[in-house]
């Protein structure tokens, strides 16, 4: 899967900041961002558009966003509006573990805090090496070599580099993007083999959570959504698995009404072996999906080869009638950002 541009095109402007935007896919936009290049750097506005409408308007930056709140050197908690993200440290057998990656997801209108008792939510990009006893992953990664997170007008972005301790052979880049107004955050992550290795376990795209959900739902080959109990969806992955380049996945409980899914959009491996993604029962009946790159086959890597995603995470709320609704519209958004270019 080729990656797209989530949200909107970037451009630069002069000192004269208006911009032509356009709604290219027949939705209706309700205070939706915009990702420009504005005063020098990347920036955001929120705009409102009626299906198909084309016109100007001035660039003015947002009053207001997620609130960024600093808990320790990678550990952060940010707050939308719509959900609190929790990136704090946590102590795991007796020592602090400041990956600043994702532990819990409060999702307010739904009345819910999404998390994994055991470890934390957002739990790869993940490896093992062939021989290794087994695998670790970015959640566990501290310390972390480089921290950038900044609270600009409008959004949040909160960047990471380096390796990890146990992996020297691979160089991690990772990217949350956090925005006002709107039930998702947007993931980057590239990993690069920088020496050759041999390659057990590569995982991306994985979310594991307590016992949350009732159902999971997956896009069929022709496009068409499945819609599964945990346990009726065994017999139908044994038979047909989920690709490992699918467009999105998602788990929900519509009596309780409320989801939460993945918008796949970019993906990009140098190499596979028995590929797919996964939907996986955990420990406690735990729930976790993950896109297996590298399935537990030995496979040679060279330095040089990089694996890479970007995703969209949308929390939702989920009726009995059409559960999936909500969270389909956020996908068509985020696969038609809004066009900006600059007028001079």
């Amino acid at each position: 899967m080729k990656p797209v541009l989530a949200f909107a095109l970037v451009c630069t402007v002069s000192a004269q900041i208006r911009f032509s935007i356009e709604e290219p896919a027949g939705i209706e936009r309700v205070n939706e961002p915009v990702l420009v290049k504005a005063a020098g750097r990347e920036q955001v506005m929120y705009v409102n558009l009626k299906p198909r409408e084309r016109r100007i308007v001035a660039w003015m930056a947002p009053k207001t966003g997620p609130a960024l709140t600093e808990t320790s050197r990678a550990g952060a908690r940010i707050d939308t509006g719509i959900f609190l993200a929790d990136l704090t440290a946590r102590t795991v057998n007796g020592k602090q573990e400041d990956s600043g990656v994702l532990r819990a997801l409060t999702f307010k209108q739904a009345g819910v805090t999404l998390l994994r008792s055991e470890n934390r939510m957002h739990w790869a990009p993940s490896f093992q090496r062939a021989g290794a006893r087994g695998y670790t992953s970015w959640a566990m990664w501290d310390p972390v070599q480089t921290v950038e997170r900044a609270a600009m007008p409008g959004w949040v972005r909160y960047a990471k580099s380096g390796y990890h301790a146990l992996y020297p052979e691979i160089h991690l880049d990772t990217e949350y993007r956090f925005f006002s107004h709107v039930p998702y955050f947007l993931f980057r992550s590239r990993v690069t083999i920088e020496r050759a290795m041999e390659m057990f376990w590569l995982r991306n795209q994985e979310m594991t959570m307590d016992s949350f959900f009732t159902h999971c739902a997956w896009p069929e080959a022709d496009g068409t959504p499945r819609i599964a109990t945990f346990e009726e969806r065994k017999p139908l992955l044994e038979e047909s698995p989920i690709p490992a380049d699918t467009p999105w996945i998602a788990f929900l409980h519509p009596a309780k009404g409320y989801g939460f899914g993945a918008v796949i959009l970019g993906y990009e491996a140098a190499k596979t072996a028995n590929a797919m993604t996964s939907i996986n029962d955990g420990a406690n009946d735990g729930k976790y999906w993950d896109r297996r790159i590298i399935n537990q086959i030995n496979v040679p890597m060279n330095g040089g080869e990089v694996f890479t995603e970007e995703t969209a995470y949308v929390l939702f709320r989920a009726n009995a009638q059409e559960p999936l609704a909500e969270f389909l519209a956020w996908e068509k958004k985020l696969r038609n950002p809004v066009r900006a270019s600059p007028v001079r």
